[in-house]
Order: C-alpha cells, then structure tokens, then sequence
C-alpha cells in the first residue's frame, strides 16, 4: 500500500515559528516573518501533494489544533481563488511568484490565533512533447522557432539524414511541414546546413537564411542561401558568392526587408547582404579587420543593425556591441572573455535594453545574461550581468511579457529557466534530449507561453 504524504507548518502564534516537515525526515526549521497574536498551536497541513507548488494547480489544506475543536475558520489569499470548507480549503493558485495564504481561528474553549504563509509558486510545465515530423528520417539537429503576432508558430529544421532544409508552421494544435531547400534534380538544389530564421510579425511570412554546399558538408565550401515563401511556394535566392561559416538573419523594420550578415570564420570577413528587391541583394564587407561575427543579429525601429563580434588581442578575446547604420558603425565594449568566445544569442529586452547570453559555457563556470542599456552615443552605454547557470552545453534566450526565459541542455537534460515576481530564476525540467544538439526558445504572443524546439530521439520535436 502506498503511505500518503503530506507537508505540514507548525505555527506558534506568539511568535509564528515555522517549521516545515516532509516524510520520511523532517527539513530544518524555517521561520516566516508574519504578524499574529495567541498562543495557539496550529497544524497546517498540505493534503495529497508532494513538491513544488505550480501555478494553476488546485491545492488543498487542513488545519488541527490538538485538543481543540474549531468555532470558525477564515481563509483569505492575496491571489489565485479559494474555496473554502470550514478547517479545509482548496486554494487553486496563481501564476508564478510570490503568494500568501493567511487564516484566523476561533476555537470553542474561547481561544484565537492568526498568521499567513508565503508560498513560491513556479511556472507550469509546457505541453507534453510533440514530434513535429514523423519521417523515419533523423531531424532536428538544428532547429530554430518563432510566432507571429497571430500566435502562429513557425520553424526551420534540417533532415540530418539528406542534409535538407525543412519548414513547419502550427496552428496551435498541428504542425505542417514542407521541404524548403536540398538536393535536387536539375534545379539547383545542394545540401543545406545551418539554418537561421526570421518571421515577419504581422504577416507571418517566414524568411529563411542558410548555408548550403556539395560534398561532405564539414569540409565543404559553403554559401549563403535564402528562402521565403510567396502566395504557398518557395522562393530561393542566392544572396552572395563569398564562402561563409556563421551567419544570423534579421528583419530591417524600416524597409521591410532582410538583412543576412555572415563570416567565413576568418577575423575581419564579416559581410552584410541586405535584399533590396526579389532577387536582388547588395552586400558589403564591414571593416571590422580584426573581429570575429558571434551573435544573432537585431535591428531597432529605425534599422540600425545590432550584432556582438569578438576581437582577439595576444589570446584574449573581447566582446563588442557593434551598432552598424550603412557605412557608420558605432561600438561598445561588453566585457573581456580569456581565450573562450561562444555565439551569443541577442534579443531585445524591455525599451533600449539589448539581451546577450552565450550558447555555452565551459565545464564549472556561470554564465550571464548580459543587459545592455543603449546610450547615445552608443559608447555611453552600461551593463548589467546576472547569473543564470553554472554550467550548460548549448542555450537559447527570448523576451517576453518582462521577463527574460532560457532553454537551456545540459547533457541530455533540457530546463527552461524564467524569473519569478521577485527576480530569482525558477527551473522547469523538460526531459531528456539528444546530446550535441541546440534548442531553440520563442514565446507566444497571444498568451505568453514559451515553447521550445529541440531534437529528441532522433526527431524534430516541440514543447
């Protein structure tokens, strides 16, 4: 037979000691500054449940006094809904933070006592996993997300197996998938790798940047493509013949148009092509002579181009935040970071604020979201960094309703790690994923809900 378990508080009036207790050992005394007079002794005790306490979950309580019988019982909550049933009540709670569940006692023998009890309350876990495509195939070893204003969600996805680019939209229930790019016949086509992605908010059209090449793609000469569909169908375009090796793709908010900007891995060959027309592209080699591209790209509302590149002087590396409007380029130093110089992801947080964090971290290190407050000029800017993890293989970062949220792995273990009402991060496993591979993380405008892209088993899957 299974023995129930459950969690009680003891509280002293006089003094409001808490202390908590869990089967099968008891856990140290924690005390909960609360105001309250009496000197009665109150059992409070959570039924049927065992850890953490997740938003939106019902919870119910009980509260005992030895040798006492209750004349009445009063609960209240500063959020979430109560429904009360005289020593018992069920208290369905809040969304994430901070939440406090008071009551107040009168007993028959003329006796009262008082207090509140303040609660953690953690994020509910995502939907169950779903596997986006169910081709016998291996996919998902890159993958990248997002959503349009609609709440529509939208990914680019590589089918491992045939090195091909593919493209998945969902309506909230069901995903759709569609080959974008790959070998072909007569066309063109040629293994894709890498792909990058950029949705137009408002109309939801998606615009795709990728590498793409013959032969053993690891040692291969690759080029950028791009890929965006009009009225159903696919439209690719060859944006530059330079070789490239990391690139980022970024929607210029005063043309309406993307910008790709790309490296050959070599410092001082960042390159930016920004379309101009359909099959039309103009691109430049920025003089940045000694710096190395190393982040997603962001423009701001009046098409500044955003983007972190790394300069190394005698085997230390610096970070810069360079800010690029034609052929002006404005740069502000972020940080020193030894020999270890990751990709960074790059989002924008709340007004001129820009968000940096890297992709990974070495073994025993933290790393930190960068939050980058824009001055004018750029080099009157100030950083604030805050610790997130002391260690994970891959990341990705988004911004949504206040709050900063980061998928990250660490090994095979996923988490998705979002703030609470007081600023402290709160962790969510998600299960296990395949090692050597990159999540992705974008939130849903329509309800603020994060989702995440990943590759699991071998498959392109979704949370």
């Amino acid at each position: 037979m299974l023995k129930k378990q459950s969690v009680s508080w003891m509280l002293v009036m006089s003094g409001l000691a808490l202390l908590a207790a869990c089967a099968p050992e008891p856990k140290p005394v924690e005390v909960i500054p609360s105001p309250g007079k009496g000197d009665l002794v109150l059992l409070i005790e959570r039924e049927a449940r065992t850890g953490p306490y997740v938003e939106s979950t019902a919870e119910r309580f009980r509260i005992v006094a030895s040798g006492e019988v209750f004349k009445a019982v009063r609960w209240s909550a500063d959020s979430g809904s109560l429904e009360p049933d005289a020593e018992r009540v069920t208290w369905t709670l809040p969304a994430a933070g901070t939440a406090s569940l008071s009551v107040s006692v009168e007993t028959e023998s003329g006796k009262s006592a008082e207090g509140s009890f303040h609660f953690n309350v953690i994020a509910a876990p995502l939907a169950p996993n779903t596997v986006i495509d169910s081709s016998p195939d291996v996919t998902g070893g890159t993958c990248e997300l997002a959503f349009d204003n609609a709440g529509k969600g939208h990914i680019v996805y590589t089918n491992d197996t045939h090195n091909t680019l593919w493209y998945g939209s969902w309506d909230g229930t069901t995903w759709k998938t569609e080959q974008v790019d790959g070998p072909s016949f007569n066309t063109g086509g040629v293994f894709v790798t890498k792909p990058v992605l950029a949705i137009d908010a408002a109309t939801g059209t998606p615009h795709v940047g990728y590498l793409k090449g013959t032969g053993a793609i690891a040692n291969a000469t690759l080029r950028i493509g791009y890929a965006t569909r009009v009225n159903g169908a696919w439209v690719r375009e060859n944006p530059d013949t330079a070789a490239a090796t990391r690139m980022g793709i970024a929607l210029n908010p005063d043309q309406g148009q993307p910008a790709i900007i790309f490296a050959t891995g070599q410092a001082g060959t960042i390159r930016v092509a920004t379309r101009t027309a359909a099959n039309t592209w103009a691109s430049a080699l920025l003089p940045l002579n000694t710096s190395y591209l190393n982040s997603d790209p962001v423009f701001d509302a009046t098409g500044g181009l955003h983007v972190v590149t790394t300069q190394v002087t005698n085997n230390v590396a610096t970070n810069y935040l360079r800010v690029i409007r034609g052929s002006a380029i404005e740069s502000f130093r972020m940080e020193d970071t030894g020999s270890f110089a990751p990709w960074l992801s790059l989002v924008w947080g709340p007004s001129q604020h820009v968000l940096a964090l890297s992709n990974t971290i070495p073994e025993g290190d933290k790393s930190a979201i960068d939050d980058i407050t824009l001055g004018t000029p750029l080099t009157s800017s100030t950083m604030n960094s805050s610790p997130v993890d002391y260690r994970f293989a891959s990341s990705d970062l988004a911004f949504g309703g206040g709050k900063p949220v980061v998928a990250s792995r660490n090994g095979t273990a996923l988490q998705i790690s979002t703030t609470d009402a007081l600023g402290f991060w709160t962790y969510t496993q998600l299960g296990s994923v395949d090692d050597n591979t990159r999540p992705s993380v974008a939130i849903r405008p329509t309800d603020g809900t994060p989702h995440v892209c990943y590759q699991r088993d071998g498959k392109v899957s979704f949370q």
